[in-house]
């Protein structure tokens, strides 16, 4: 029997599930950024001093 404190704890846990997911998702994207942005200036480094010589 689903009784409304039963129903209200199973939406806390639904509701703090969606949020942790959320932010996991987030983090991940966000570290892919940030690791693609440090490739592109390391090879623009890179680049910047093959041509100086």
């Amino acid at each position: 029997m689903d009784g409304p404190v039963n129903s209200f704890f199973r939406f806390v846990a639904g509701f703090f599930t969606f949020i942790s997911v959320s932010f996991g998702v987030t983090y991940l994207a966000q570290s892919m950024i940030v690791a693609r942005a440090q490739a592109e200036n390391t090879a623009a480094a890179a680049r910047a001093m093959l041509e100086k010589n």
